[in-house]
């Protein structure tokens, strides 16, 4: 028999408990979020070793950086890293939590970029914060010259999503920006029937075959439009058509190879819902195993994680995207 457990560890404090526990992260999304219930009521400990109990709204507060750890026996996985949003005052105390995107989203932009690469403009971007660029990144993707103006750092990285087609999460303070179809993460396996509580959301895609063209669109020195169409072969009608400001030829290539993966997937594509281990967060690959339909078996990309923990149990819900397999 497992015993859940969990360790909540606010900056400057000793780890403790929590009534019951909620995060969400997404590949979709820049914002990871959490939210913490926690007595309303404390146990402090000053230096001289003295007890006294305060009200918790009065030691946590807003911005403190804050980590949720839960699991089975003591050995607990990092769920979520961030910070401390909003207090909400009920009883018990409920404290909303966001990613490290919290520290991007007051800091103003207004810069003029030369052409240079994006992990450039993303190193401007966190200076003077505690996110580091993702080791997973691309080393090299072109950014053409840009003026930002009362822009937040948020913005900048929205705007790369749109224009540049590119992917923008954080793994805990982990910045990664660049192609979904080249992020490589770690493999996890789930047994339907075993460590796969419900799995009765999965849909089977059949081959959709759609065509990616990509419209890059950019104006010279004198104010005049230019445009370069990729020209993909394909039946009228099927054929994507989206405006980015992507101008290099092998950029623009890996934007065509990573939007034609999202299109053309076939396989299973829903939600499973699992226990606490295997970890599991967006971007690594769990491998399903179903004994009974052995169709669905095969490698898919996590899209996005929600976990629970509270006295219900621990769960995870994994939405899954497109097959890996080969």
């Amino acid at each position: 028999m497992f015993k859940m457990t969990c360790d909540i560890k606010f900056e400057g404090y000793k780890p403790t408990k929590a009534s019951s526990l909620t995060w969400q992260h997404s590949v979709d999304n820049i914002c990871s979020t959490a939210k913490i219930v926690i007595p309303t009521m404390s146990l402090v400990t000053n230096k001289e070793k003295e007890h006294s109990f305060v009200d918790t709204a009065l030691v946590i507060t807003e911005g403190m950086k804050v980590e949720i750890y839960a699991g089975y026996d003591g050995k607990n996985d990092l769920q979520f890293s961030g910070f401390v949003s909003r207090i909400n005052f009920k009883t018990p105390l409920e404290l909303e939590c966001e990613g490290y995107s919290y520290q991007l989203k007051r800091k103003i932009i207004n810069k003029s970029f030369g052409r240079t690469t994006v992990r450039d403009v993303l190193n401007y971007l966190i200076e003077g914060t505690d996110i580091k660029l993702s080791a997973k990144m691309p080393e090299k993707i072109v950014f053409e010259p840009c003026t930002f103006k009362n822009y937040t750092a948020i913005q900048v990285l929205e705007w790369l999503k749109e224009k540049y087609l590119l992917t923008v999460f954080f793994e805990d303070r982990d910045l990664y920006v660049g192609w979904l179809a080249t992020y490589k993460g770690a493999t996890v396996k789930h047994r339907l029937n075993w460590n796969v509580i419900k799995d009765d959301s999965l849909v089977f895609n059949t081959y959709k075959g759609a065509i990616v063209q990509i419209q890059a669109e950019s104006r010279t020195p004198a104010g005049e439009k230019k445009k370069k169409i990729s020209q993909p072969e394909g039946k009228p009608g099927n054929v994507k058509r989206v405006t980015v400001e992507i101008q290099d030829e092998a950029d623009k290539q890996m934007a065509v190879n990573d939007m034609q993966q999202r299109a053309n997937q076939r396989g299973y594509t829903g939600k499973i819902t699992g226990f606490l281990k295997p970890f599991v967060r967006p971007g690594m690959t769990t491998e399903l195993i179903d004994k009974k339909y052995r169709d669905r078996n095969g490698k898919y990309f996590v899209e996005s994680v929600t976990g629970n923990f509270s006295s219900s149990g621990g769960r995870q819900t994994i939405e899954i995207g497109g097959s890996l397999s080969t």
